[in-house]
């Protein structure tokens, strides 16, 4: 016997009350988690360091990407929640910092990162992967608040980049840069000694990373500037991911690659996989063929599914091989932690794919998976939050004796790479898609 087709109104009152779920958690586990917990009063900007119960657990240094990322969440969720008022002042304090604190006036750019009074560390050099974030983070206060200047500073961000990161010989940029803007190429070049970068690139190449978050950083930016210029550099770095790094005829994303954009073989990470597809659906509106940017949005989701999907446990893996075999003289080329911004990265794309591609009814049966999956492992009922990992990496004596008695690695709840913003805007776009739906 066939399964009866669903009338729209039965999928129109599921839909809305599988938002209403997605909110809760969100409210729950991220917005009263983190805000105002986090705002740093005495020294402006985010605080970081968190264990398990909340408790102030490290230095809290101030990385730009943390910094940009909890004023973009603050900031989505004070345009979702308007009357909020801990939001909107969580998005203009974190504004503030970034403007004030981090923005080196006399020679442009971020500083990557500063001590928790701001005083800039890592010998004042800057990247333009936080760089990235912090644009995007300037044009959602703007969006959220109307400050003029947010919008002016993302300006000047998109300026610098184009002016110090910008490659002229090959197109794309390059993530490593010294206080004057002097783009760091080799090791030697570095202030301190080392082969790879302040994001764990290899000095030298560029990268996935820095690419895929700047598609939709432009898209973010174009929105609300729509120069010239800035569609012609999303244009070309949705070009540069779709042909320089993308593998069309398996889906891997190559992650590094030379100055000239010779694939240089690494491990695929799922993480990658995901956000890409997701950005690549969100720029198909704007540049590029709409028809390419669906399949090859398919094609990165496809490829996560295959490789990195655990078919034991559910969610994925960090990292694997970019196609068969898995091992390799009897060692496995799996990395096998669970990260929790991959998970949520995968939850966000797999949704996102399911509206792209709805004939293909698989992306919507792994989305309710890993809604499952996520929900039994990474959100902290009794202390509110979620873990850097699943509890299913575990050992099962281990996780039988509860949460608190997994390793501190496992349940911290922020540390200087980990802030609010992939559960939170995964979180936040599955209550939008979803109540839109209905």
């Amino acid at each position: 016997m066939t399964e009866p087709v669903p009338r729209s109104s039965d999928v129109a009152e599921s839909s809305t009350f599988r938002a209403e779920e997605f909110e809760r958690v969100l409210q729950r586990h991220v917005l009263d988690a983190w805000f105002p917990r986090c705002l740093d009063l005495a020294n402006g900007g985010f605080l970081c360091d968190f264990d398990r119960n909340w408790t102030s657990s490290g230095p809290h240094q101030k990385l730009l990407e943390f910094q940009a990322r909890q004023t973009l969440t603050a900031a989505d969720a004070c345009r979702a929640y308007p009357g909020d008022q801990r939001l909107r002042d969580a998005t203009l304090h974190g504004f503030r910092y970034l403007r004030d604190v981090m923005w080196d006036g006399d020679q442009g750019g971020w500083y990557h990162r500063m001590d928790q009074t701001g005083q800039p560390l890592e010998a004042q050099t800057k990247h333009a992967h936080g760089a990235a974030y912090a644009i995007e983070a300037c044009v959602a206060v703007y969006e959220a608040t109307g400050e003029p200047t947010a919008l002016r500073l993302a300006r000047e961000g998109f300026e610098w980049l184009e002016r110090c990161s910008r490659d002229r010989e090959h197109g794309g940029y390059f993530g490593f840069l010294k206080r004057d803007g002097t783009i760091i190429s080799k090791p030697s070049d570095c202030p301190w000694k080392s082969e790879t970068d302040t994001i764990g690139t290899e000095i030298g190449l560029k990268d996935a990373n820095v690419h895929s978050d700047l598609v939709e950083t432009f898209v973010h930016l174009y929105r609300v500037w729509p120069d010239g210029k800035v569609a012609e550099r999303l244009a070309e770095v949705v070009a540069i991911v779709s042909d320089k790094m993308l593998v069309r005829s398996t889906g891997a994303l190559h992650i590094f690659v030379t100055a000239d954009w010779t694939p240089v073989p690494h491990m695929v990470r799922a993480g990658y996989q995901c956000q890409t597809a997701y950005r690549l659906g969100l720029a198909r509106g704007t540049v590029g063929d709409a028809v390419t940017l669906r399949r090859l949005a398919g094609l990165l989701m496809d490829h996560a599914l295959r490789y990195t999907h655990d078919p034991d446990c559910g969610g994925h893996f960090y990292a694997a091989a970019g196609a068969a075999p898995m091992e390799l003289h009897g060692q496995n080329l799996v990395v096998r932690n669970k990260s929790w911004w991959v998970q949520m990265e995968a939850l966000k794309a797999l949704l996102a794919l399911s509206r792209l591609i709805p004939e293909k009814g698989e992306y919507l049966r792994q989305f309710d998976a890993q809604w499952r999956y996520v929900q039994r492992n990474y959100f902290d009922s009794d202390h509110g939050g979620v873990y850097a990992v699943g509890l299913d990496v575990v050992p099962r004596w281990r996780r039988q004796l509860g949460a608190r008695f997994a390793p501190a690695a496992v349940t911290t709840k922020g540390d200087i790479w980990k802030d609010a913003s992939h559960d939170g805007r995964a979180l936040m776009y599955c209550v939008a898609t979803l109540r839109n739906a209905g």
